[in-house]
């Protein structure tokens, strides 16, 4: 992780993985087949001004496809660092992790740096 991946997502923002959807996946008008998971978002690195990601619980939409390589490899109850497009195309209510997408565990001693990218990346574009 580094501050010209930062610079080039839309959003960084810190979430815990609650669960996910037992039903059947979801579709997208493009006929892609998306697991949905429940996320609870905790903090906010990044997020563009029409965003519409707000703390709390939101939707989480990864590829099936994604899922079963295990890459990313979502683990109910942990804390992940979600970078991303908001608008991928995907036609989905939620976020949903794209190829282009960073997902990664969180550790702790990421918090100052996340925070240095935040004062560092005024500079980005």
């Amino acid at each position: 992780m580094n501050l010209n991946k930062y610079c080039k997502r839309d959003y960084a923002i810190l979430g815990r993985v609650t669960g996910r959807q037992k039903s059947n996946e979801v579709s997208n008008s493009a006929g892609n087949s998306f697991a949905k998971f429940t996320l609870n978002v905790d903090l906010i690195y990044k997020r563009g001004d029409d965003s519409m990601i707000k703390r709390g619980p939101m939707a989480l939409y990864v590829h099936t496809s994604d899922l079963a390589c295990r890459c990313p490899k979502i683990k109910p109850n942990k804390s992940y660092l979600f970078l991303g497009q908001e608008n991928d195309g995907s036609g989905l209510n939620g976020l949903a992790v794209t190829p282009k997408s960073i997902v990664i565990e969180w550790r702790d001693e990421w918090h100052r740096r996340m925070r240095r990218f935040q004062r560092r990346a005024r500079s980005c574009h």
